[in-house]
């Protein structure tokens, strides 16, 4: 009887297991929710724009022969001093999403359970798996530069700077004068150039065998004479530089934000360095579309959610960034924090949708079954 009587209890445990087990695929209806005592923190994204900028930086060293450019290599007004430049080549805008810490919401009663929150607690989903986009982390160095050579004059000559006796060899009987080196090497240049002009109209008798060699012989000959000629007119070195900068705009400013700080002779500063000229991004909203949205989105009797839940329908933006009056880039973005925001009807939330919203607008991005 005894054993009886455990089979009995066991059976009926199993059976009531299994008969309040719900299907793993069927949605929790509204009943079925069960109560959810407290809330559940969220808040509404905001949108960001996030400028990528390149850069061309290149610093100048005038020839030491410079003062002969004129007379032995034909070169009027050659560089007398060194100079550094530069140059904005590339602009580039996009947006990203980030909390707004004017739009904290709390959501109340059984649908807090459902709710999807990103990893800064920004509201992506409700009865929905939704998976977040890691937020992406840049250093923007400002001290980045050229890389130059130990020693920029290393080919001075391919003639001994001594005279008389062979210089390999023994000591010659004394130094030649700048304007000797000065001459060796401007015959030195001409001499390269009728050796590449008789080797580009193929006057020798012995050519190199294939055409990568003959192109390596010519590109050889092309460094020579820029080595040389540099000794006259100066030598440049360049450099590509990239920063990236995120601003996180107010609908409220009215005025235009500093991304970042440019000058032509220092290249790209922070905001705090005023010895840069601001490159600005204007913000222009349209106003007319945020006005007729939140004229529609009047919610109606029996519509206005009682459980805190809360969207964002974004506004459009046109982003600009100007150096001084000059439009260096222009793009068009959906920005949350530029259009309004909409309480979610009851009739959407009772657990039988699953909702997606878009990290970085806040707009409703699917609703299904």
């Amino acid at each position: 009887m005894k054993q009886f009587t455990i089979l009995l209890f066991t059976t009926l445990f199993i059976a009531i297991s299994i008969s309040a087990s719900p299907k793993d695929d069927k949605k929790k209806g509204a009943a079925e929710m069960g109560v959810f005592q407290g809330g559940v923190i969220y808040t509404l994204p905001r949108t960001g724009i996030r400028i990528y900028a390149e850069v061309t930086q290149e610093k100048f060293f005038h020839g030491p022969y410079y003062e002969y450019a004129s007379k032995y290599i034909g070169v009027k007004n050659a560089a007398s001093s060194d100079g550094e430049t530069w140059k904005i080549t590339d602009l580039r805008m996009e947006t990203f999403g980030a909390p707004d810490p004017a739009e904290v919401h709390k959501a109340n009663g059984a649908i807090a359970s459902l709710l999807s929150l990103s990893d800064e607690g920004v509201l992506v989903g409700i009865n929905s798996s939704v998976k977040s986009d890691v937020s992406k982390i840049f250093t923007t160095d400002f001290t980045q530069s050229v890389d130059l050579p130990h020693d920029i004059w290393s080919e001075m000559s391919m003639h001994s700077f001594l005279e008389g006796k062979d210089s390999l060899r023994r000591a010659g009987d004394k130094v030649k004068s700048l304007e000797e080196k000065v001459a060796e090497a401007a015959q030195d240049i001409l001499k390269l150039r009728k050796r590449k002009a008789l080797l580009l109209a193929a006057k020798y008798d012995k050519l190199p065998p294939d055409g990568q060699a003959y192109q390596v012989v010519v590109d050889q000959l092309n460094k020579i004479i820029g080595d040389y000629e540099g000794l006259f007119i100066g030598k440049s070195f360049k450099a590509s530089h990239k920063y990236v900068f995120e601003i996180v705009p107010d609908a409220k400013a009215n005025k235009p934000l500093v991304a970042f700080r440019f000058s032509p002779v220092s290249g790209v500063l922070p905001e705090s360095n005023v010895s840069g000229k601001p490159i600005l991004l204007e913000l222009e909203p349209n106003t007319d579309l945020s006005r007729n949205s939140d004229q529609k989105a009047t919610p109606s009797a029996g519509e206005m959610s009682v459980n805190g839940l809360v969207y964002r329908s974004p506004g459009t933006v046109v982003a600009r960034l100007l150096n001084g009056g000059d439009v260096l880039a222009q793009a068009r973005f959906a920005m949350a924090q530029f259009g309004i925001v909409v309480p979610f009807p009851d009739g959407l939330i009772n657990g039988e949708y699953s909702i997606e919203f878009h990290p970085v607008t806040g707009a409703i991005r699917r609703i299904g079954n």
